[in-house]
């Protein structure tokens, strides 16, 4: 994470402050996944059939997207340290309770607010990452941030299932939002704005360096408007509803894929399912550092954070139409281990190119609106690959259409953007320098 200039101390602050998120993020994943690992029994417990499992289920997705949309604004307005901490420990006292439950109408609303609470993680991490790394080191920060999220998801079944066998599954649920609460504690106790820290003027410079977009102005609803209005914004957030939507169907229907295809019990389909979500943690790591590396040879930082997230996006989809065509368990395993890995270069770099495009004022703003999009083609995707499996009794029809969608993403990802959208094109005061949906304009 270091430029190479950054003093000993400075360097000490950001390590303590992504190492914060990383563990936030890795809890996230880890708080979603508790109510698929312990499905059966609570099925079984609370007398909830198939279907009620499934509008459970999409309960959390839901509330998380739309949540997105006014949380980014109300993070720009207050800050990251108090909207991530409240939402960590919103989400924690959801999980809490959850293990009281009683009956399916109190799950529901546990979920909804479990939704409601990891909404401001990634739009708050981002912006924290925004303010405390200058812009050659936000790659590598954000891959740590991101990989995270996707190392919890990885050992989420063991860590889960063990913590379920030892004290069932109203413990498992109580435990983790316990581990949630001393997460917020310390995020409350220990993180600081840039702002509210006594930096030296040269680790000030370090921090904003190279930044080729700047905003003081307090974040408004006028202004969240007219992030909708450039072909920038537009060609981000349709770019990632296609790298949302391939992941969709990999993050749902992946054991189950293993299992109708192949035939495997639930049991070894566990094991294998852990190896593409670890092998997404490298994903993210890697595209964070390569970003950067890229980011050195004076290309821009939007545009080296564009270049990984298409070749993530033209990856994924080449790795999804082999495991489409693959015949052999090991092989097609290889396949979509490749392919998450891929899946992780767009998925970080959407955030980091978002960081780069956009001020740091209306920043979550933004991030908001992208993971709104994001999480509607999450949320499409299992949907129409459900349908499609049942029309044609193969998952290779619904696979060849998330490959299909993931390269027309990648081409509206490099030519509908047409470069940062500057402070001056948002502030009311300076309308007339506005020009949403410029006929032309650099990149970067």
């Amino acid at each position: 994470m270091s430029d190479g200039r950054s003093s000993a101390r400075l360097r000490s602050i950001q390590l303590g402050i992504v190492s914060q998120l990383a563990v936030i993020g890795m809890i996230n994943y880890m708080d979603r996944a508790t109510i698929s690992i312990a499905n059966p029994l609570i099925r079984e417990d609370l007398g909830i059939s198939l279907p009620q499992m499934g509008f459970l289920l999409s309960a959390f997705p839901l509330t998380y997207a739309l949540a997105q949309l006014p949380l980014g604004l109300i993070i720009d307005r207050l800050g990251p340290r108090r909207l991530l901490g409240a939402g960590v420990t919103l989400w924690s006292l959801a999980q809490c309770v959850s293990g009281l439950a009683t009956g399916m109408s109190q799950l529901w609303i546990l979920r909804f607010l479990l939704g409601i609470g990891e909404g401001p993680s990634m739009p708050a991490g981002t912006k924290v990452i925004k303010r405390w790394f200058g812009i050659r080191q936000r790659g590598t920060a954000m891959g740590i941030f991101t990989g995270a999220n996707h190392f919890g998801q990885a050992i989420a079944a063991p860590v889960l299932t063990a913590l379920m066998v030892l004290a069932g599954w109203r413990w498992m649920f109580i435990l983790m939002g316990g581990v949630g609460f001393i997460s917020a504690l310390v995020w409350f106790l220990t993180y600081r704005e840039p702002d509210d820290v006594s930096l030296l003027p040269e680790e000030r410079a370090i921090l904003t360096e190279g930044d080729p977009v700047s905003g003081g102005e307090s974040m408004t609803f006028s202004l969240w408007r007219k992030l909708f209005g450039f072909r920038t914004s537009w060609g981000l957030f349709l770019g990632v509803f296609g790298t949302s939507y391939m992941s969709g169907i990999y993050a749902t229907w992946l054991p189950a894929y293993l299992e109708m295809t192949y035939h495997m019990s639930i049991g070894k389909t566990g094991l294998l399912v852990a190896i593409p979500f670890a092998c997404a943690t490298v994903g993210s790591l890697f595209a964070g550092w390569i970003a950067d590396v890229i980011a050195r040879f004076n290309v821009s930082a939007m545009d080296s954070g564009r270049l990984v997230f298409i070749a993530g996006l033209l990856g994924l989809a080449g790795f999804t139409v082999l495991t489409a065509q693959s015949s052999d368990v090991v092989m097609a395993t290889v396949w979509i281990s490749c392919a998450m890995f891929f899946s992780q270069l767009s998925g970080t770099c959407s955030w980091l190119v978002a960081a780069n495009a956009v001020p740091e004022n209306c920043l979550a703003s933004f991030g908001g609106i992208q993971n709104c999009f994001g999480y509607i083609g999450g949320a499409i995707a299992p949907a129409v690959t459900g349908l499609a499996v049942e029309a044609t009794g193969s998952f290779s029809m619904p696979l060849i259409i998330g490959a299909s969608i993931s390269v027309v993403s990648a081409a509206i990802y490099w030519f509908v953007p047409t470069g940062p959208i500057v402070a001056a094109q948002l502030n009311p005061e300076d309308a007339g320098l506005a020009q949403p949906f410029p006929a032309s304009g650099k990149t970067g």
